[in-house]
């Protein structure tokens, strides 16, 4: 479809770069897409720090528009805090909240070596928290298992409650 602006060959999508939905595509569609925690999004992302609908993405003829809704944490391209709405073209990252996207029109396959000429994204950033952290697990922890990732470990995050006293 080389009627969606000239950087894109074809229908734009995003592909994660970081955060729990690392490795991740996202197919665009024409018209609106919506990024947010919301299970009712377009994009639908892991991570605490993105409102329910943070973002919208428009694709249409003349290219695509990023726009934040009011998030609480701020919407950004190439690192760059966003007001009102920016323009993206191809290689461009979009940051929402700890997640970092990519947009592209190519095949993943062909995305490793733009994402490596392109602005660096450092994983032990978001990684190193983790590896720090450790706790008793409990009759009141539970996991809620999110998806799997492409080596077969689940991907989730833990829920910590308290037991009903009566």
């Amino acid at each position: 479809m080389d009627n969606y602006s000239g950087a894109l060959a074809e229908m734009p999508k995003l592909i994660c770069l970081s955060g729990m939905n690392k490795g991740e595509e996202f197919q665009l569609i024409e018209g609106e897409n919506s990024i947010g925690r919301s299970e009712k999004n377009t994009v639908c992302v892991f991570d605490k720090k993105v409102s329910r609908v943070h973002c919208k993405i428009y694709v249409n003829v003349e290219g695509v528009l990023l726009e934040d809704m009011g998030s609480t944490n701020g919407s950004r391209v190439n690192n760059v805090f966003i007001n009102g709405k920016q323009e993206l073209k191809t290689g461009d990252h979009v940051r929402v909240g700890q997640t970092v996207f990519m947009l592209s029109d190519r095949p993943i396959s062909e995305t490793d070596e733009m994402s490596s000429s392109g602005q660096d994204v450092d994983d032990k950033e978001y990684e190193s928290l983790l590896e720090q952290t450790s706790f008793h697990v409990t009759k009141t922890t539970a996991f809620r298992k999110m998806k799997t990732d492409k080596s077969g470990t689940d991907v989730g995050f833990l829920s910590f409650f308290e037991k009903d006293k009566k």
